[in-house]
C-alpha cells in the first residue's frame, strides 16, 4: 500500500468513527422511543403510622442507542403527595430535563411517611411517578399500606393482656395490629363488628424456646366474645395485605383457646392466612356460628378433647384437615360446609377434610410411646363434608381402646368411597357431587336446581332462621352452610 492510500484510508477511518460518535450523542426526539422500567409498581411494606417511613427504589432504563432526555419527572399528588422523590441522588419534589445515556439506566428513589394526625385516611396510600419524554407519559405506581392502626404488643415480644376478669372491648373503625404473641389472660376480650385484626407474622422468644409471632392465645382465665354481623364480619388476617400476599397460607400463628378456656364465641367471623384457624383445647369450648376460615397451613379448626358447637360455617382451603377432632371430645356441627380442591398454589390437599379420633399418642425420644384416650361424642347435621380425594373423612379409633367413639352423620353430604357408611351412624346420607357454583372460584353455593343437597337436610335441632348469607331457611333445608337461590 503507497503512502497515499495509507492516507486516505486512515482518514476514512477517522472520519467514520467521528460520524459515528456523533450519532450515538444525537438526542433522541423519536416519540417511539419510550423509557422501560425495573417495576410497574412500587409496592411497599405495611407502613402503619407508628412505623415511621420506608424507601424504595427503581430504575429507569433507556434501552435505545442514543441518549434520551426526560423532559419531567414529578409525583401526581404533587406537593401534597405523603411520598418523596430522589432521582440518581438530587432530592427534589420534581425534576426536569433528566438525561439518560445510551443503553443507561438511572435510580429514582421514593420514600414515603405516614401523618398518624390525618384520621381516617385510605388504608393504601397510592400515587405515581409521572414522566414526559418526547411528549410520551409514562408512570410507575406507587402503594403503601397506611392507615393509623391501634399496635397492640412488641414486635418479636410476649405481650399479655389483662384487666382483672373484666373485659376489654375492641370496637376502632382503625385496625388493630398485634406485633408478638399476644396472651389474653384474666379477661374477657370482645370485639365488635367490623373490626380488622391484623397479625404480624415470624417468631419471638418466650417460655425457654421460640413461639410463633402473630399468635392469639387465650388462657384458662380469658375468653373471646366476637360479634360481627352479616355483612360486617370481624376479620383475623395477616398484616401483609399487599396483593401478592393476599391468599397466602401460614403468616401468622392462629388463635388459640387453652385448656380450660370456657364462654368463647365467635358470630360472622372471618379466619384467614393463618397456621391454623382456630385450635380448642383440652376442657375449653367453643361456640362458632356464621364464620368462616380459610388458608390455613395446618388444620382450619382442631380440637383436642375440647367442646364445639359450630353452625352456619365455611371451612375451606387449608393445608391438612378442615375440620381436625382429636383425643375425644364432644363436638356438634349444623349446616356446615368442608370442602378442599387444592386450588391454592401454596397448599397441596393430602389429608382428608374431616378427622375423627379419640386418641392421643405421645412418642419419646428413648423411643417409647403412651397413649391416652377419651370418649368422643361428634354429630354433623346437615353438613356437606367433600373435596378432591375419593375419600374425606377419616374416623379412627384403637383397636383395643377402652374409650368409645361415637359419631353420627345426619342428613349429610359426605365424600366416603371406602368408609362404612352402612351403619345406623349414617341417617339418609348423600354420596353425589354437591355441585358447587365454583369451587375453583371459592364460591361453595349450590349451582344448580338439580344439585343433590337440595332440599335433601332435616330440620335442624337448634334454631337456624338463615344461611350463611342470610337468606331465609323456609320449607325442606338445604344440606350445607348456603340455602339455594332460585
Amino acid at each position: 500500500m503507497n503512502l497515499f492510500l495509507k492516507y486516505t484510508f486512515w482518514v476514512f477511518l477517522f472520519i467514520t468513527l467521528a460520524f459515528s460518535s456523533c450519532r450515538k450523542n444525537v438526542i433522541t426526539t423519536d416519540m417511539n422511543d419510550k423509557l422501560s422500567f425495573s417495576a410497574d409498581t412500587l409496592k411497599f411494606d405495611t407502613v402503619f403510622t407508628a412505623r415511621g417511613s420506608a424507601t424504595r427504589e427503581f430504575k429507569v432504563y433507556n434501552p435505545h442507542n442514543n441518549p434520551i432526555i426526560i423532559s419531567k419527572i414529578g409525583l401526581g399528588g404533587g406537593g401534597n403527595s405523603p411520598y418523596r422523590l430522589n432521582v440518581d441522588g438530587v432530592a427534589a419534589s420534581s425534576h426536569t430535563d433528566v438525561r439518560i445515556e445510551a443503553n443507561d439506566s438511572i435510580y429514582v428513589f421514593t420514600e414515603v411517611t405516614i401523618d398518624p394526625n390525618i384520621g381516617n385516611i385510605p388504608f393504601i396510600v397510592k400515587d405515581s411517578v409521572l414522566f414526559e419524554t418526547n411528549g410520551n407519559p409514562q408512570q410507575v405506581n406507587l402503594e403503601a399500606f397506611g392507615q393509623d392502626a391501634n399496635y397492640v404488643g412488641t414486635t418479636g415480644e410476649l405481650s399479655i393482656l389483662t384487666c382483672g376478669g373484666g373485659t376489654r372491648v375492641w370496637n376502632d373503625p382503625k385496625p388493630y395490629v398485634v406485633l408478638g404473641f399476644l396472651l389474653v389472660d384474666s379477661c374477657g376480650l370482645i370485639i365488635e363488628a367490623g373490626t380488622r385484626v391484623h397479625f404480624q407474622g415470624g417468631t419471638v422468644f418466650a417460655q425457654g424456646g421460640r413461639l410463633p409471632s402473630g399468635l392469639l392465645y387465650v388462657t384458662s382465665n380469658g375468653y373471646l366474645d366476637v360479634r360481627g354481623q352479616l355483612n360486617n364480619p370481624v376479620r383475623f388476617l395477616t398484616d401483609r395485605i399487599e396483593p401478592e400476599f393476599e391468599d397466602v397460607p401460614g403468616q401468622w400463628g392462629g388463635i388459640i383457646l387453652d385448656k380450660g378456656s370456657t364462654g368463647n364465641v365467635f358470630d360472622y367471623a372471618e379466619i384467614r392466612n393463618s397456621n391454623v384457624g382456630i385450635l380448642v383445647d383440652s376442657a375449653a369450648d367453643l361456640t362458632i356460628s356464621n364464620s368462616i376460615i380459610y388458608e390455613a397451613t395446618n388444620s382450619g379448626l382442631l380440637g383436642i378433647h375440647s367442646q364445639i358447637t359450630a353452625s352456619n360455617c365455611l371451612i375451606y382451603d387449608v393445608g391438612q384437615n378442615n375440620v381436625q377432632l382429636v383425643y375425644g371430645g364432644t363436638h356438634k356441627f349444623y349446616n356446615c360446609t368442608f370442602a378442599n380442591f387444592a386450588t391454592n398454589p401454596f397448599i397441596s390437599h393430602q389429608e382428608m377434610v374431616v378427622l375423627v379420633n379419640n386418641f392421643f399418642v405421645v412418642e419419646y425420644e428413648n423411643g417409647s410411646r403412651e397413649v391416652f384416650e377419651n370418649d368422643a361424642n361428634v354429630l354433623f347435621e346437615n353438613c356437606i363434608v367433600y373435596g378432591s380425594r375419593s375419600d374425606e373423612v377419616a374416623l379412627y379409633k384403637l383397636d383395643d381402646a377402652m374409650a368409645d367413639l361415637n359419631f353420627t352423620f345426619d342428613h349429610c353430604l359426605i365424600k366416603a368411597d371406602t368408609l362404612n357408611t352402612s351403619t345406623s351412624a349414617f341417617i339418609n346420607p348423600v354420596f353425589d357431587d354437591p355441585l358447587f357454583v365454583d369451587e375453583g372460584d371459592y364460591d361453595y353455593r349450590l349451582d344448580t336446581m338439580i344439585s343433590p343437597a337440595i332440599d335433601a337436610g332435616r330440620t335442624p335441632s337448634i334454631s337456624l332462621p338463615v344461611d350463611l348469607d342470610g337468606n331465609s331457611r323456609v320449607g325442606d333445608t338445604d344440606i350445607g352452610a348456603y340455602e339455594f337461590q332460585f
